[in-house]
């Protein structure tokens, strides 16, 4: 029997369904916060009913956790194209690296993971569901990490801690710009980072 053209499959539709939640629930946490992304907002925003919802996603965790695997996957392609066409010197590399991250920094990505950091603290649930999810994410973003700076940076003994050092910092300074959106994003702590690479890398590795 042939389908009728135009018409989508099962398959195609319960994709589409959990697709528009999904961006559904990162349009709301960027908006409106964790607190207030409820499963009847997301519901909502994606024009679905109750038991679409339910069949998708059980509880509020796991719907929020698929939108953070939606933006670190967007997150991770454009970092990939952008690394791509970085320069094979590793002076020039890390430079433009650093710059590269820290762009990505500013965005949905960010917003989003605050939000569920900040109310993790005091939701066990979703604590339980985050601290695993945040693991698999970080080790993703590590092997990440050597596509941006190349084998040869990934190589040096100090790169782990460089790594652990410039991530952290760049989330904190990140924090910053939640209250102060409108700050310039360029500023001192870019040198800072190149500085701190330099310590750890005099050999220039």
């Amino acid at each position: 029997m042939t389908s009728v053209p135009g018409r989508r499959t099962q398959a195609e539709r319960r994709t589409a369904t959990r697709s528009a939640l999904v961006r559904a629930t990162v349009d709301s946490l960027v908006e409106l916060g964790y607190a207030r992304t409820t499963t009847q907002e997301v519901q909502s925003r994606a024009g679905v009913s109750r038991g679409a919802l339910t069949h998708h996603f059980t509880t509020k965790a796991d719907l929020v956790l698929a939108a953070a695997d939606h933006l670190y996957a967007e997150f991770s392609e454009s970092v990939r194209k952008a690394a791509a066409a970085l320069p094979d010197d590793p002076a020039a590399r890390i430079r433009l690296g650093i710059e590269l991250i820290w762009e990505r920094f500013d965005g949905p990505l960010f917003v989003a993971s605050m939000e569920l950091w900040t109310a993790a603290r005091t939701d066990p649930e979703l604590r339980t569901a985050l601290l695993p999810h945040e693991r698999r994410l970080g080790a993703q973003l590590r092997a990440l990490s050597v596509e941006v700076f190349g084998e040869q940076v990934a190589r040096h003994p100090a790169s782990e801690a460089v790594y652990q050092v410039l991530l952290t910092s760049m989330r904190g300074q990140a924090l910053t710009y939640a209250l102060q959106p409108d700050a310039p994003r360029a500023g001192p702590h870019l040198q800072h980072w190149l500085a701190i690479v330099d310590a750890f890398t005099p050999a220039g590795a």
